[in-house]
């Protein structure tokens, strides 16, 4: 019988998503010889299935809006559509470009990349298929990542039943689609897809889109979606969802079914913690299946690192990159543990949604008398040239010490302006601090200075109230 090869690295990582790629990189920075298993495609789901391809989509559709909205500033476009095939191969070739980057960067800094899936056979082994080769390695990451979670009843079938990993690869636009779920993976599927024609329904569960995001932020991104004529049910309960050929019927307890043309579920994800073999490291795993670390991002069994969605929430690829990027660190002495800088959490809605840190609820229950102030961008003059004037920033500090402790940002931009605040935060910035930075005139970051002079209770462009 032939003995499996085999070959020793300094770490070996299992998945090239944004933590595992970052992971390997920067231990091959530290001087390192490392090995990256990919069964799939560079990049994971963020590039490949979520976060990319989504941001692309959503991308067509802002055009769309802004073209639609150019009336006023005297561009007509009497033909405008979407050719969707052409839509979504120019998504694909994004998509193919960053992975090829991504490939190229790995190259360059010596990673050895291994095509096939990977399952432990010790603490300090895994074996790699379909070759059968042995990879030996002082530390071992997990970063494998999660996956679409259904439900008894309402179970993914790719064709009329799908998840978020399909919705990217339909043949043409749907006419209509059903979302179960209203958090952010629903939210941002029905705003690209509705802008774009495609009838759209979003069922929730709870009393509010987006559950567990402050209402304040929740409520424009609500009223955007009624004006693109989405049809958004709350508090409603889907008993299942049925394939009927042409279309999914979806029921209801105690109202009548729906029919769409897709049924799109989207309530939650997975760990894929269970085809690696785990059981032969010894690693421990919560009752949902997410991989325990401690504060080195060290699991159970000393050598052995997981980052990322295999962690647990929030799934977040900036968060797994992050922590891929310490847990190579950690494992080569560069550092003794890890804590999350201030981690920003956005919504690609229209408007955008971006925070950071603490609203003034949860200041109050962490025993923190904060204060606040806000402005809105109908007072900005960027956004008036831009015709953009929904939403607003709200800064937060903390009264005993001045920081700035949390920040809300809905309106145009916000993905990139919330940033700024993460950073401030992250080298202990105060409000006054803020307030007093000087910002080029006309942007909208010039809202961040001045709702943090509105905290201080001296506004310039708005009240203290922070309405313009």
């Amino acid at each position: 019988m032939e003995r499996s090869r085999s070959r020793s690295y300094d770490a070996v990582i299992i998945g090239g998503g944004p933590g595992g790629y970052v992971s390997a990189i920067r231990f091959a920075q530290l001087g390192r010889r490392v090995a990256l298993v990919e069964k799939g495609l560079l990049g994971g789901a963020c590039l490949n299935r979520g976060c990319v391809p989504m941001k692309a989509l959503l991308s067509v559709a802002k055009t769309l809006k802004d073209v639609r909205k150019g009336a006023r500033m005297g561009i007509t476009a009497p033909q405008l559509g979407v050719d969707y095939p052409k839509t979504a191969a120019w998504n694909r070739s994004v998509m193919d470009r960053f992975r090829r980057a991504v490939e190229l960067l790995l190259k360059s800094n010596q990673v050895d990349l291994i095509a096939g899936s990977a399952r432990f056979r010790s603490a300090t082994s895994v074996e790699a298929a379909p070759g059968g080769e042995v990879l030996d390695a002082k530390a071992i990451v997990i970063a494998t990542g999660s996956r679409p979670m259904d439900l008894p009843g309402m179970r993914f079938d790719a064709s009329r039943i799908i998840s978020s990993d399909e919705i990217f690869g339909l043949p043409a636009l749907p006419k209509s689609l059903a979302i179960i779920g209203g958090g952010v993976i629903g939210v941002e599927v029905a705003t690209a897809f509705a802008e774009m024609g495609t009838s759209i329904m979003i069922i929730e569960i709870m009393d509010q889109l987006m559950p567990g995001w402050p209402k304040d932020v929740v409520s424009p991104v609500c009223d955007s979606l009624a004006k693109l004529g989405v049809d958004v049910r709350l508090k409603a309960r889907v008993s299942g969802i049925r394939n009927e050929g042409p279309h999914a019927a979806v029921s209801f307890e105690g109202a009548p079914d729906l029919q769409a043309e897709y049924a799109l579920v989207a309530v939650g994800r997975r760990p894929n913690t269970d085809e690696i073999g785990i059981e032969a490291a010894g690693v421990e795993l919560d009752r949902k299946g997410f991989v325990k670390v401690n504060r080195r991002l060290e699991t159970n069994v000393g050598g052995i690192f997981a980052v990322g969605d295999v962690t647990g929430v929030p799934y977040l690829a900036h968060r797994s990159s992050e922590q891929g990027l310490a847990a190579a660190e950690i494992a080569c002495g560069a550092r003794g543990s890890f804590e999350m800088p201030p981690l920003p959490s956005v919504v690609y809605s229209d408007p955008e949604v971006g925070v950071v840190g603490v609203d003034e609820a949860d200041a109050a229950r962490q025993g923190c008398d904060a204060f606040s102030g806000r402005f809105a961008f109908a007072g900005s003059a960027r956004a008036m040239t831009l015709g953009r004037l929904e939403g607003y920033v709200k800064i937060v500090g903390d009264r005993k010490t001045g920081r700035l402790i949390g920040a809300q940002i809905v309106g145009a931009g916000a993905s990139d302006l919330i940033s700024e605040c993460a950073l401030a935060m992250s080298r202990n910035m105060t409000v006054e601090e803020v307030a007093s930075s000087v910002h080029p005139h006309p942007t909208l970051s010039e809202a961040i200075m001045e709702a943090a002079k509105a905290a201080l209770g001296r506004p310039i462009h708005g009240s203290a109230s922070g309405k313009a």
